[in-house]
């Protein structure tokens, strides 16, 4: 009776603390609170309410992004090593992208002079839309401590993402900066590229002044 009676004390207190540690983690909240207002924000830009659409995005990251807790996901590289989220001790760049997005193209020179520089201080990760068949040309140009994570299937939906349950709703490049102790601080989306406007010069100054921007609050 006493032994039956431990179990469940144990019991009780681990579930009591598991929902009382007063974290709220992002993949409790994409999928109702995302999802809401990004229907929101895209009939915005479809009546051409700019400055509305901007605000209800502004939001959209204050209510749903910001402050929330990143869980433990396993996220199984190009090579297939097996990154796990809570084993990583340190800031994390969790990126998005995909092959036919062109602003992702532009923004692999700025990912890769972060790396080099943050070598041990940050991890960076790059979720694709791609499965790892189409990444071969892609992934070639990321300089080699950058995980490069393929999906498993293709989405039909091109906005969004969803690896190792992971879900991403919020189109590419977008760039979610999380600071050691799991909780994501802000996130980001678009990047220059070159263009018959703009050099390549033009767009890797924008993009890293843009980026170094970003990191600078989990940057020591």
């Amino acid at each position: 009776m006493k032994q039956t009676l431990l179990i469940l004390t144990l019991t009780f207190t681990v579930q009591f603390y598991a929902q009382t540690d007063g974290k709220t983690y992002y993949k409790d909240v994409v999928e109702n609170c995302v999802e809401d207002l990004n229907k929101q924000i895209n009939q915005a830009w479809a009546d051409k309410e700019n400055e509305k659409a901007k605000k209800l995005f502004e939001q959209l990251i204050d209510d749903c992004i910001k402050g929330k807790y990143l869980s433990n996901y396993d996220f199984k590289t190009i090579k297939k090593d097996i990154i796990s989220t809570d084993k990583i001790d340190k800031p994390i760049l969790l990126l998005t992208s995909a092959t036919w997005c062109a602003p992702c193209w532009g923004e692999i020179p700025t990912l890769n002079k972060l790396a080099e520089k943050y070598d041990g201080e940050l991890e960076l990760i790059v979720l694709f839309w791609n499965k790892k068949k189409d990444l071969k040309k892609m992934a070639g140009k990321y300089d080699m401590r950058i995980h490069l994570i393929p999906s498993e299937n293709e989405p039909t939906d091109k906005s969004s993402i969803m690896i190792s349950e992971f879900n991403h709703k919020l189109d590419y490049p977008a760039a979610y900066l999380i600071d050691k102790d799991k909780k994501i601080i802000d996130l980001t989306r678009g990047a220059a590229f070159p263009s018959d406007k703009m050099t390549w010069e033009e767009a890797n100054d924008i993009n890293e002044k843009k980026m170094t921007e970003f990191i600078s609050p989990i940057i020591k």
